[in-house]
């Protein structure tokens, strides 16, 4: 707003000037009796144009999400499942380039176990990604064991009909072979903000509204970093909603609207 009437003050100015270089009197007077209103015309469209600019107002309409992902469960510990996990692990520490240190103080095991279904069976690992105070709950699972009928992915040198070794259960993964995937972890200690408040705040201020609600952390598949997001309902807008997200690790931000979620 300071801005605009600087602006405002330095085009009036300007007329001044050129006004003083018109000799012909009664056209100066004229042009100087519509100073005024000049000056208070220039400030209303500024101001309309500042007012057009203001928050658009929200609400949460939805309960907090924010670390509400079933962590009920427990890991399997018969030998079968007791391998895996071993070998899950391996690769997930290997994959991320993650040390033994690193494991014991950012992922907590929460439940595991051993599914068969239609054609094979798979091997489950649920846990949670602690960095400070975020946390983010993710499940990784993979193929263990192929049904001899089964026929999907046959360019992948993949055995039938018995249990697969690492080194294949690393070829399945890196191909997404059966539903097979671990996710990608980021190597780091901390995260850029003190508090959750703190990274809302960064993010209600470049989103344009006036209030979003936390809704979750999740991981995110490219880079392995901690997502904080965040959703809210614009005040009398029919079934419009803002979505925003932002980067725990380097700050950047995201936000669109959206349709509202419909439980």
């Amino acid at each position: 707003m300071k801005t605009n009437i600087l602006l405002s003050v330095v085009l009036t100015h300007l007329l001044w000037v050129i006004t003083n270089k018109i000799y012909d009197i009664s056209i100066k007077k004229m042009i100087m009796k519509y100073f005024a209103l000049i000056f208070i015309a220039l400030v209303f469209v500024f101001t309309a144009c500042e007012d057009n600019n203001q928050f658009r107002e929200t609400a949460c309409t939805q309960e907090n999400a924010f670390s509400e992902d079933s962590t009920t469960g427990s890991l399997c510990s018969d030998e079968l499942c007791t391998e895996y996990l071993a070998i899950w692990k391996e690769l997930i520490m290997e994959k991320n380039n993650l040390s033994q240190n690193f494991f014991d103080s950012h992922i907590e095991l929460i439940k595991s176990e051993i599914h068969s279904w239609e054609k094979g069976v798979s091997f489950s690992i649920c846990y949670n990604f602690n960095v400070d105070w975020a946390t983010a709950f993710n499940c990784d699972q993979f193929i263990i064991k192929i049904d001899a009928d089964n026929s999907f992915f046959p360019a992948l040198d993949l055995p039938r009909d018995t249990y697969l070794t690492k080194d294949k259960i690393k070829l399945a993964v890196d191909n997404r072979a059966f539903s097979s995937e671990i996710i990608k972890i980021a190597n780091v200690d901390n995260i850029k903000f003190s508090t959750p408040d703190n990274a809302l705040s960064d993010l209600i201020e470049f989103s344009g509204v006036n209030q979003l609600c936390l809704n979750g952390i999740t991981i995110n598949e490219d880079n392995g970093h901690l997502i904080l997001q965040a959703y809210a309902q614009y005040v009398d807008e029919f079934n419009s909603c803002i979505q925003g997200t932002i980067d725990l690790i380097t700050g950047d931000k995201n936000v669109n609207d959206a349709p509202c979620f419909i439980n």
